[in-house]
């Protein structure tokens, strides 16, 4: 991929949560209709289909990771700032609902979509496992394997992400934190 002029790139990114479909469903003369762009255009600074699925999915986990960042360094016990994480999460997913429709196409597809897997491991598990670590040494969450309560929590707020905007388009961020959050952070908390 070459890298787009900022005008291009600003076009690309303003259409890219209107993409309709799941599994990456979406072809380059959609997306250039989409964003009143050339498909010659669009060829010359992208291989393909995936190669601007990957663009868009990166400037995604860009702007999570941003937002798993703030909360991971925030203020507060290991136990606030995990829950403060979780919220984060929800509304980046509700902000960018390719995050929790195309996503899992990726990873399914992790032989196209690899560096985007890659950056989703680093950018969004990675600070949740460092975080976890922490809470384990500290004796403020009881958890056996780190790796999979990381998975299991970010699954967790992606799936009840998904069915919400498949069953009625949009995420009730609000009520939603509300009835999940304390489940999950109960989940791990010492007994």
């Amino acid at each position: 991929m070459k890298k787009p002029p900022e005008d291009l790139t600003e076009k690309l990114l303003a259409v890219s949560d209107r993409l309709t479909g799941t599994d990456l469903d979406v072809s380059v003369d959609d997306i250039a209709k989409l964003a009143d762009v050339p498909r010659a255009t669009l060829y010359y600074y992208f291989s393909g289909k995936e190669d601007l699925i990957s663009f868009f999915l990166s400037d995604k986990l860009h702007r999570v990771s941003v937002a798993i960042g703030k909360a991971t360094a925030g203020e507060g016990t290991v136990v606030q700032r995990l829950e403060n994480t979780l919220v984060a999460v929800m509304i980046a997913m509700a902000e960018h609902p390719a995050l929790c429709t195309e996503m899992p196409g990726a990873v399914k597809e992790a032989a196209k979509y690899g560096e985007v897997v890659n950056e989703a491991e680093k950018v969004m598990l990675a600070p949740f496992r460092e975080l976890l670590i922490e809470g384990k040494a500290s004796g403020e969450l009881d958890i056996e394997d780190v790796n999979t309560t990381a998975i299991a929590l970010l699954g967790a707020v992606n799936m009840v992400a998904m069915f919400q905007l498949v069953q009625t388009g949009t995420v009730d961020v609000e009520n939603t934190n509300a009835a999940l959050i304390p489940v999950l952070i109960q989940g791990v908390l010492p007994r």
